[in-house]
């Protein structure tokens, strides 16, 4: 088995290696992975407005890219190509966060990372202070918490299975 989790999306082109990745399980043998499919969503877009606002596009309009993420079913054409069995689907999963700034707080841990690195490589003190603030804002209003402090943040996820040929000469399962 060969398995990627919250991997491609940075990875430009990663879908002209899966015939790779499928030869390289044995016939029978699986090669699956999962990529988030949050790029169209507020906190994303978000971002991307306001690291390319007057503002700040000097210093983070380099850290914006395209998403590397193709859609469902471009994965599911991607892997048939490669004469594997494929199962591909889209789930989106409510995690319920915590505490004040908890969306900043996910993104923080992914999506935000280049941003907070060109800010840091911009050397201006306070910069990073004043566009998280900012990015916060922006987030709070998107994604209030409720009356307990918490905050419900809907993220998506593409899932695929591709199982690898079996050799023509094999015996094929019946049930």
């Amino acid at each position: 088995m060969l398995l990627s989790s919250a991997t491609f999306q940075w990875v430009e082109g990663h879908a002209s290696l899966f015939p790779k990745f499928v030869e390289s399980v044995r016939p029978g043998g699986t090669f699956a992975f999962q990529v988030p499919n949050n790029f169209a969503e507020p906190s994303h877009t978000l971002l991307r407005e306001l690291a390319s606002s007057d503002r700040w596009k000097d210093i983070l309009e380099p850290a914006i890219r395209a998403a590397a993420v193709l859609t469902p079913e471009s994965y599911l054409v991607a892997l048939l190509e490669t004469g594997a069995t494929v199962d591909v689907w889209e789930t989106t999963y409510l995690h319920v966060l915590d505490g004040p700034d908890a969306v900043l707080q996910w993104i923080r841990g992914t999506g935000l990372r280049p941003f907070l690195a060109a800010l840091d490589r911009s050397g201006i003190p306070g910069d990073t202070d004043d566009f998280l603030t900012s990015y916060a804002a922006v987030l709070r209003a998107a994604y209030p918490r409720d009356a307990y402090g918490r905050t419900v943040f809907p993220f998506r996820r593409i899932f695929a299975v591709a199982t690898a040929p079996l050799p023509p000469d094999s015996p094929k399962e019946t049930t």
